[in-house]
């Protein structure tokens, strides 16, 4: 190994880590089966089960709470919809949500190593902390940044822009199965990672343009493990 090698190479292994961002649903917790069947609660509750079509499904796997509330609840308070559907998810969240496959093992590997993390997510604050706290994971964050605003973005580039200077990182890996939130990630100059819970979305993950795809998180530690890739992206100004 010459002298430039090495000079390269202590450069690597002295490179401050990069912060890890993570997006949460789909990506460290299936919540899928919790929010349906909260939502159908609620509707049936006030008798509108029949309402409850497969696009509604769809649209309360991504819209925020108080949103749909306003939308098919107009007549009620927002509020008190939006706490009937918290109290009922907090009294079911143990049987109907489980972290993703490999993610506590992950997150414990990042602990161990050093590194600073965050989970981001378009769902409502309140909502994400419950989340967390039930499936015993809100402590392996350093930073949790959920959605109070309403807005119909799911994220921006400020946020990680935000977060990661927060967490007092020049550096960031963003990781999500969202492919729009992949792009919005790579806007903000993050390194980042599509995790594919389904091979038949490998197309759109490739238009969305990832730097490293993969299905399991151990291999995202095989990553982190080896060169520091993320030393070549830089955080938007």
């Amino acid at each position: 190994m010459n002298k430039k090698d090495k000079q390269f190479k202590k450069m690597e292994q002295e490179a401050p880590k990069p912060a890890v961002l993570l997006d949460f649903d789909g990506t460290l917790m299936d919540t899928d089966t919790a929010i349906i069947a909260s939502y159908r609660e609620i509707f049936d509750r006030y008798k509108k089960g029949n309402e409850f079509t497969a696009s509604v499904m769809s649209e309360a796997l991504t819209a925020v709470p108080e949103v749909m509330m306003k939308k098919y609840f107009p007549r009620r308070s927002t509020a008190k919809c939006v706490q009937e559907l918290l109290d009922y998810q907090e009294q079911h969240l143990n049987d109907l949500i489980q972290p993703m496959h490999g993610a506590r093992k992950f997150l414990t590997w990042l602990n161990e190593s050093g590194y600073q993390t965050a989970v981001l997510s378009d769902r409502s604050q309140s909502q994400l902390v419950l989340y967390l706290k039930s499936s015993d994971m809100y402590d392996y964050f350093n930073h949790v940044r959920g959605n109070d605003t309403n807005r119909t973005v799911e994220l921006e580039p400020a946020d990680v822009i935000e977060v990661t200077r927060a967490l007092g990182c020049d550096h960031c890996i963003y990781i999500s199965d969202n492919p729009e939130n992949i792009k919005t990630a790579r806007e903000a100059g993050a390194y980042t990672i599509a995790f594919l819970t389904e091979f038949s979305d490998t197309p759109v993950f490739v238009e969305a343009g990832p730097d490293f795809m993969t299905a399991s998180m151990q291999q995202i530690i095989s990553l982190l493990q080896g060169e520091p890739y993320w030393l070549a992206y830089e955080l938007a100004r």
